[in-house]
């Protein structure tokens, strides 16, 4: 539905940091520049250690640093006082920017930021969240779950592993499928909003205000799920990508198999 543009640019920017962060071999580690080499790069004041076959780990600003530990885990960081750390196999964390935390633990785990001051973490087989902009936080927790935020100062949680979703028709264009197998979701894009999922199979979408002009276009969109197989959404209608009003306004599907659009079970 809302999630294809964001999720692909950021698989696209993870596919070109892994290629960047070193050849990849067994355990290694660089401090400060020093003994770079073995899939292990760092630069002055910061540090990156791999530890397992085929870890990759890559730190390159002042005071950041870079952990990748499991069979071809990836962990790299681009920028100031930041630092990305993947346990598990082939997990991948990757930040450019400064002020960022990356954590990505579990098989094929997933933490993706782009931009300052941002927190990503991923906790679960294929979990995967995504930051692009600045000071958001993002937390997935499950098999599959995923959590994304594009824009200023959002924060989107998804808990819950995959299940059956019967699916949301938002404004008529904007519609989330019936699937049997639905991903746990969250999802913001704008300015101060918050999507939160509890529930297999759930998800939220809170979308509203433009980061190219925050002050005086605020979302404060909140959409919360809580239960299995529900879904809200809070923000703007049409969906637009942030831009649209309303704003300010709240969704809640409480209980299992619930729809609510900028209110509470209302759909």
């Amino acid at each position: 539905m809302l999630t294809g543009g964001v999720l692909l640019a950021a698989a696209a920017a993870g596919a070109a940091a892994l290629g960047s962060a070193g050849t990849a071999s067994a355990t290694c580690a660089s401090i400060s520049g020093i003994g770079n080499g073995g899939g292990c790069t760092s630069s002055p004041t910061s540090f990156a250690v791999g530890i397992g076959d085929g870890t990759k780990a890559a730190a390159t600003g002042l005071f950041s640093g870079a952990l990748a530990v499991g069979k071809n885990a990836t962990a790299t960081t681009n920028g100031n006082l930041s630092l990305a750390a993947g346990v598990g196999e082939a997990a991948f964390v990757s930040n450019t920017g400064n002020l960022s935390v990356g954590v990505a633990a579990g098989k094929n785990a997933f933490a993706f930021n782009q931009g300052d001051a941002n927190l990503a973490v991923s906790l679960g087989e294929n979990a995967q969240t995504v930051n692009t902009g600045t000071a958001n936080a993002a937390l997935a927790v499950g098999k599959l779950a995923v959590a994304t935020n594009a824009g200023l100062g959002n924060l989107a949680v998804a808990v819950g592993n995959p299940g059956p979703n019967p699916g949301i028709d938002i404004d008529g264009t904007s519609k989330l499928p019936p699937s049997a197998n639905q991903p746990t979701l969250a999802q913001t894009i704008g300015v101060f909003n918050r999507a939160i999922t509890f529930g297999n199979g759930s998800t939220s979408f809170a979308i509203g205000g433009d980061p190219a002009n925050p002050l005086s276009k605020i979302g404060n969109n909140t959409a919360l799920a809580l239960g299995n197989g529900s879904n809200a959404y809070a923000g703007e209608i049409p969906v637009a990508g942030g831009t649209n009003t309303p704003n300010n306004q709240f969704a809640g599907a409480l209980g299992n198999l619930q729809n609510a659009v900028n209110g509470i079970n209302n759909k």
